[in-house]
């Protein structure tokens, strides 16, 4: 048996390899029992240990440490006569791995073979399986380092965040480590059809985005160290041609663009910061890369969604059933998804205005000339109004729909059952994705229903409409909002299944750029109630709402946040620069709260009620499931009384 100090694996010298950004630096060591991966930083270090299957290993601690549950998550262990507390972020986990490293299952293991010594300090025997490894992860944290950052949390940091990626939520920081497995980062869920973890980088960004609000409200270091951990894990596996590359549909590890693109906005969001070489070296394969990821149609450039849609062999070897078609003379395994190509799209465009790259220009021009053709096909009204009239009466929530006549109850289910089911060949003769009453297809040719993506395209088209104001026919957005909200559509939500019922988190999303963007006081009024909706369904806030995501807001103009310590109120950051924008909700169903700031809000903040009445800043209550909003700058009166 293996024997391993845990104060030691933080001074190992003679790594195999490393790789550094400014500050920050991650080795990598492999020996006979066991590999190694160790993240440090200026005033803490965090090692990654998994142990080699059918592998003994004895872990010891030479000093004494007394462990305690950790409000941040995990066990923190103080000793007596050393300054370097370690925090063990939860227990360890057996895990059965694919050659392509990802995750088959995970199940936490049963410690053996414990001894405690009241001075020599303890020993753990760790018994691995011969077809499974075992992860274990623990912080060595410096005298410097303020640990009563992670024995304390104030409300905001437990409020619970929602991940753009698993649609899972954190509340803890120790949640972090339930992504962030042997330095790389992964969904939560297991995949269908293959059951298994995979790599996401759409999930690294959105925790990069909530960390870099917590840091920039709190103030604590280990939210940044975070961050850097994160852009770490993204360089570490990212392939040679610049791809990060998934395998969530095949057992090829195929390319999910969506996510490569959030793995762009990472590095964009740490570039922009720090200007780190190392960043810029990664980000310019990660474009280079994902510049390459198209279509030509008669319109113009089309990003496509994966790298199965590069031809008809690779989608056949896909779980879906498509339909062949060349509509606007595109390939034919070019399923003409929408989502994804506004997202690459805003990716590359935002890659050229912070690095000035102009290599890209017509490309992004071209991707603007094929936008503005696919959103405005629109053949058929005769057809599409009043089956899209039928079919609507399925996005009604259940409370509205049984109160339908019987004609109409009939008619739904006509539209749920057969209607639904046609629309793939329709749209195959009669294309079109923006449909009469607002509702917006997430593709044209898979032999999918996909009510879940709605509030997705809203969120992806509000943020490019952000990135591209007069670019599209807004109206197509506004419409989608309006139609989301009136109808019903986001209660609907509510009855789905559990895993089609997050997208309620893209919907307060979507209302996040489009307040950015409008001063029409019913957007704010509709984010308030989602934040509600996100807080009843226990999704956590978007991390948008902090204020700090990189593509929405630059670094520079991020303001600091404020901060309740009243975790029943719900704060949403829609500041930019010195125009400050705050939105306040009171999630309790039946008690009035007094605002307990822990940073007062600026003086020249005017806060008006859910009314749109003046509010009472020095008497701040709110009612129960009302709203506030206060900020420092005027707006056309005409326009915000909408």
């Amino acid at each position: 048996m293996q024997s391993l100090s845990l104060i030691e694996i933080f001074t190992l010298d003679q790594p195999l390899e490393s790789i550094n950004i400014l500050n920050t630096t991650r080795y990598f060591y492999d020996f006979p029992g066991y590999q190694l991966i160790v993240d440090q930083f200026d005033n803490a270090a965090c090692a990654f240990l998994r142990i080699k299957p059918g592998e003994n290993v004895k872990l010891t601690c030479q000093q004494n440490h007394s462990f305690q549950n950790c409000i941040a998550g995990g066990f923190l262990g103080i000793s007596t006569s050393v300054k370097n507390p370690l925090w063990l972020v939860d227990l360890p986990k057996q895990r059965l791995i694919n050659s392509d490293q990802t995750i088959k299952s995970e199940i936490p293991i049963t410690l053996s073979g414990l001894s405690w010594h009241e001075k020599d300090g303890f020993s753990i025997e760790i018994s691995c399986p011969q077809d499974s490894v075992i992860d274990i992860i623990i912080w060595q944290f410096a005298e410097t380092f303020a640990v009563n950052d992670i024995i304390t949390l104030s409300p905001i940091e437990a409020q619970g965040y929602f991940l753009w990626g698993s649609h899972g939520c954190i509340s803890k920081p120790a949640d972090l480590y339930r992504h962030v497995i042997y330095g790389a980062v992964y969904d939560l869920r297991y995949s269908w059809p293959h059951h298994k973890k995979c790599f996401s980088e759409n999930e690294a960004h959105a925790l990069y985005t909530v960390f870099s609000g917590l840091e920039k409200t709190t103030g604590k270091a280990l939210y940044r160290h975070f961050q850097q951990q994160l852009v770490l894990s993204l360089i570490q596996r990212q392939a040679d041609d610049g791809g990060w590359y998934h395998g969530m549909w095949t057992d090829s590890s195929e390319c999910h663009y969506r996510l490569h693109a959030s793995g762009v906005h990472l590095l964009m969001d740490e570039y922009q910061r720090t200007g780190c070489p190392q960043v810029k070296a990664a980000l310019q394969k990660a474009v280079a890369f994902l510049s390459k990821t198209t279509d030509r149609l008669d319109c113009g450039v089309w990003f496509l969604h994966d790298s199965l849609e590069l031809s008809e062999q690779s989608m056949h070897s896909g779980p879906f059933r498509w339909i062949a078609n060349k509509t606007l003379g595109k390939s034919v395994s070019n399923m003409l998804v929408l989502n994804t190509h506004l997202d690459t799209t805003i990716a590359i465009n935002r890659y050229i205005q912070l690095t000035d790259d102009k290599q890209y220009v017509d490309l992004i021009a071209s991707a603007l000339k094929s936008t503005r053709a696919v959103l405005s096909l629109k053949p058929a009204n005769w057809l599409y109004k009043p089956l899209f009239w039928a079919i609507g009466l399925t996005m009604l929530p259940t409370q509205i729909a049984v109160q339908l006549p019987l004609p109409l109850r009939a008619l739904k289910r006509i539209a749920a059952e057969y209607l639904i089911k046609k629309l793939p060949d329709i749209k195959a003769r009669f294309p079109r994705l923006v449909m009469p009453n607002g509702y917006i297809d997430r593709e044209l040719s898979l032999r999918t229903w996909a009510i879940d993506y709605q509030t997705i395209n809203l969120m992806d088209l509000a943020r490019y409409a952000k990135a591209f104001p007069d670019e599209f026919d807004e109206t197509i957005l506004d419409e989608g909002l309006k139609f989301t909200h009136d109808s019903g559509l986001i209660k609907r939500y509510r009855e789905l299944s559990t895993g089609k019922q997050y997208s309620v988190g893209f919907w307060a999303e979507a209302l996040y750029y489009r307040c950015l963007c409008k001063p029409n006081i019913k957007y704010r009024q509709w984010l308030a109630e989602a934040m509600l909706e996100c807080h009843d369904l226990n999704f956590g806030i978007p991390p948008s709402l902090l204020g700090n995501n990189g593509e929405a807001i630059d670094f520079d103009d991020r303001s600091k946040p404020l901060q309740l310590g009243n975790p029943e109120l719900l704060l949403a950051n829609l500041s930019m620069g010195s125009k400050l924008e705050y939105i306040v909700v009171n999630t309790s169903f039946d008690h009035s709260i007094t605002a307990c700031w822990i940073n007062e809000p600026n003086a020249a903040i005017k806060w008006l009620d859910f009314n749109a009445s003046e509010f009472d800043k020095n008497n701040f209550i709110i009612p129960a499931r009302q709203w506030v909003i206060g900020k420092n700058f005027s707006d056309n009166p005409e326009i915000i009384g909408q």
